[in-house]
This record gives C-alpha cells, structure tokens and sequence, in this order.
C-alpha cells in the first residue's frame, strides 16, 4: 500500500518539477508544491519502515 502512495507522490513531484516557469508566482507555486511533496513523501517512507527494535549486541571480555 505504502509502495503505491510513495509512487503517487513521486509522480506529482515529477509533474511540478516539469512544469513551466513563466513568472515569479508561478516559480514560488512550484517550488512550495515541490517541498510539500517531498516533506509529504519522507514522512511516508519514514511511517512505513518496521518498527522492529534495534538488535542489542553484548560482547563479553575478560581482562
């Protein structure tokens, strides 16, 4: 599920990214939807990840 939701913004990303800049709104326009995406995309892939905890490795040493 998540895989389909991170391609989707991947996609809108790649759509801002190409659109054209014809005047400074239109750059400003761009430039927010791009972060948004992106900011939008690392909270997806982030909230995706197992949440297995961290392997505890115990070494042992006689001195």
């Amino acid at each position: 599920m998540y895989f389909l939701i991170n391609t989707l913004l991947v996609l809108a990303m790649a759509f801002f990214f190409f659109l054209p800049m014809t005047d400074q709104r239109t750059a400003r326009m761009k430039l927010g939807m791009v972060c948004a995406l992106a900011v939008a995309l690392t909270v997806s892939a982030v909230s995706s990840r197992p949440h297995a905890p961290a392997p505890i490795t115990v070494t042992m040493s006689r001195g």
